[in-house]
């Protein structure tokens, strides 16, 4: 049986002594596949199976186990290999996909992937806008995304200083601010609309915007804890890129 198939390469592990396994990301979710021989010098398939590499994969079952029959590079993306924290952060992505992948079908969660690594590899977006727009949305594709169309109490839609709050997924202003809480974060008119823009707009214009400065900070910090606070989970990737790119020094 025979399936030919899309799909984004996020992760390759040793098998044997010239096989690897590689994780596919398609749009009908992550699949396995065993490709032989990807590690003999002079493979054809040594770039298209590498990780985030994009391409067309025609798959072969046999018994329980997928195996690479042949394949097409659509991208290789190869801006990423060139910065140590460009592939960091698209490990990182790799990590948080394979730790909430379904097996319901979710191609937005591919499209978002491939539209992130794109400015990645360009280098035109800051690292931090990329990685926090990613997290938003892709919590937002899982079915976790916070209520930020307005304060609930007064119905204000853009507070001067909003409140966003992790435990209720959702912003308050200073005004009808109950009291602190643990997991709160004060931020900037600009923060609210950047994490708006990240999980209310169209997909193909997820990155179609630019914030700098306090407001590109804060707004790094929300989608952080909040997709640490909704998946439940340690990413060792998470730490490696905050441990490159100075970010633990901050805290």
């Amino acid at each position: 049986m025979y399936e030919t198939v899309k799909g984004l390469v996020i992760r390759e592990v040793v098998f044997g002594e010239t096989d690897k396994l590689i994780d596919l990301l398609t749009d009908t979710g992550v699949r396995t596949v065993r490709v032989r021989g990807a590690r003999k010098p002079g493979s054809k398939y040594a770039a298209v199976t590498q990780i985030f590499s994009y391409g067309e994969f025609c798959l072969r079952q046999s018994g329980e186990r997928l195996y690479l029959d042949s394949a097409v590079s659509l991208s290789a993306f190869y801006g990423i290999r060139n910065r140590l924290e460009a592939l960091a952060l698209a490990s990182y992505f790799s990590e948080l996909v394979r730790r909430t992948a379904t097996d319901q079908p979710q191609p937005q969660i591919l499209r978002l992937f491939l539209i992130c690594l794109h400015y990645l590899s360009e280098h035109t977006r800051e690292d931090l806008q990329i990685k926090a727009v990613f997290e938003m949305r892709l919590v937002t594709e899982l079915g976790m995304m916070p209520d930020l169309v307005c304060c609930p109490v007064c119905l204000r839609y853009l507070p001067p200083k909003p409140i966003l709050r992790l435990d209720r997924a959702d912003m308050v202003c200073e005004d009808c601010y109950p009291g602190p809480g643990w997991n709160d974060l004060a931020v900037t008119a600009a923060t609210l609309q950047a994490v708006r823009h990240a999980i209310y707009s169209d997909l193909e214009r997820v990155l179609a915007f630019r914030v700098r400065g306090d407001s590109l900070w804060l707004f790094a910090q929300y989608a952080e804890a909040y997709v640490l606070r909704r998946t439940e989970h340690a990413y060792p990737t998470l730490q490696f890129y905050r441990s490159i790119t100075g970010l633990d020094s901050e805290n």
